[in-house]
């Protein structure tokens, strides 16, 4: 009987090996759903499912109605600039020169006011008066003595007068467009007497009106 031989074939290892199926790479974490939801030849979606798909979308809705809600909300609690006197100068004449020097606290920077006496207007009691010059002098960050002089006509020195005044001024807002408006400063307690001036007695109250959009 004759004899068979037999071959032995040897692997050679080149070192290349085929990649794994896709099938077996896992997915990374972040593009893994969060549920996936059943075909429509399968069971039907159960609510939690369902719950559970439209989560993230109303979560990211609230969260950035939230953010801007919260925004409008420091929009409107920002505290504008607050006035005080600090001296009041009158030269007597038919038409009396006043000097007022206003200390002016403006804690927050996102209200901008402009010293400009061709934008500002003074009433002195129901009459207007002419204002003659505005200065400013920064005493610290958020602190600033402004000095007002107008002319306004001599009345009774015994009469107790309101002094209001307007600058024009800016609300830098986080929501929306800034506010283009005037700051107006109303001051009670005022005397025409230019050699009894009693400063403690004078109150000032101040507020931010934006300017009436047509649009």
């Amino acid at each position: 009987m004759a004899s068979q031989t037999k071959y032995t074939v040897l692997e050679v290892d080149t070192g290349d090996q085929s990649p794994p199926s896709s099938s077996a790479t896992p997915r990374r974490w972040w593009s893994r759903p969060i549920v996936t939801l059943t075909a429509s030849n399968d069971r039907p979606t159960t609510f939690t499912e369902s719950i559970a798909f439209v989560t993230p979308c109303c979560t990211g809705i609230f969260t950035v109605v939230a953010f801007f809600y919260i925004l409008l909300l420091i929009d409107q609690s920002l505290s504008h600039a607050k006035f005080s006197i600090q001296s009041i100068a009158v030269s007597p004449s038919d038409v009396a020169t006043w000097h007022v020097d206003f200390l002016v606290n403006n804690p927050s920077t996102r209200y901008s006011m402009y010293y400009d006496g061709n934008d500002a207007s003074v009433r002195l009691g129901p009459l207007n008066a002419a204002v003659l010059n505005i200065s400013r002098r920064r005493e610290a960050r958020d602190v600033t003595v402004m000095s007002l002089a107008f002319a306004a006509e001599e009345g009774s020195g015994n009469d107790v007068v309101s002094l209001g005044v307007k600058l024009r001024a800016m609300h830098k807002r986080y929501v929306n467009y800034d506010e283009a408006g005037h700051l107006d400063v109303r001051c009670q307690n005022l005397t025409r007497s230019h050699e009894n001036v009693n400063i403690h007695k004078i109150i000032c109250q101040s507020s931010f009106t934006p300017l009436e959009r047509f649009w």
